[in-house]
């Protein structure tokens, strides 16, 4: 029987509450929010174009293994051009919703690894597999968010990075510091293997992760 792709639910209140309780991930100053449309650097027809090439390879792959689909949401979003935030949105630090990264045509980190859960999530993938990971960058301690796929709870981790075409385990990337692991419903202390410690979401700044939460939930 063919495999359907699971349409996005709206989040539960629980869920909203839950995120609600957490603050900004980068800075501590709150930015004031726009959305796609106020915004010229998104176009609803650069979206509706970037959105039927993602609809169309997501048919294609509905019935592929877990290794495909991963490899295919990977190299699809990972050829959207890098840029940052204040050059694409006018602002230091700005989450895009995944139909303002297509639509947008440009992003950063957490745009990517932002888009790419999503869409694994409509292909199907459970929610407890799927995190956005906050590591630091070797050396250079620069913040970067990837996203990471666990088989099971206790596995080493697959990194899905903007800036690596290949995916590899996250033991094989010896340049990523892991330090936490979250998605719409739990937030871990990262560790190389396994998801870690749970923490309570008032622990950890994610005022970003909710507005985006929000903002998906109501298509934008």
């Amino acid at each position: 029987m063919s495999k359907k792709i699971v349409p996005l639910r709206p989040l539960s209140a629980l869920l909203v509450i839950m995120a609600a309780v957490v603050l900004y991930l980068y800075t501590a100053s709150p930015v004031k929010t726009r959305n796609a449309s106020s915004t010229g650097a998104y176009s609803e027809d650069m979206f509706r174009r970037h959105y039927a090439e993602l609809k169309s390879m997501m048919l294609e792959i509905r019935d592929c293994n877990t290794s495909v689909k991963l490899k295919r949401v990977n190299d699809f979003f990972n050829a959207i051009q890098y840029d940052t935030d204040p050059d694409v949105w006018g602002q230091e630090d700005y989450w895009a919703s995944r139909k303002e990264f297509l639509g947008a045509e440009r992003g950063d980190c957490e745009d990517y690894a932002i888009a790419k859960y999503f869409t694994l999530r409509q292909l199907g993938f459970r929610n407890e597999t799927l995190f956005l990971t906050y590591v630091r960058v070797a050396q250079s301690r620069i913040p970067h968010i990837v996203l990471t796929y666990y088989a099971t709870p206790d596995a080493v981790p697959l990194v899905l990075d903007s800036n690596q075409p290949q995916i590899v385990p996250a033991n094989k990337r010896r340049d990523l510091r892991p330090i936490f692991n979250f998605n719409a419903d739990k937030i871990y202390l990262s560790k190389q293997r396994g998801l870690g410690r749970e923490l309570p979401g008032a622990e950890i700044n994610l005022d970003k992760w909710t507005e985006l939460l929000l903002k998906t939930e109501e298509g934008k």
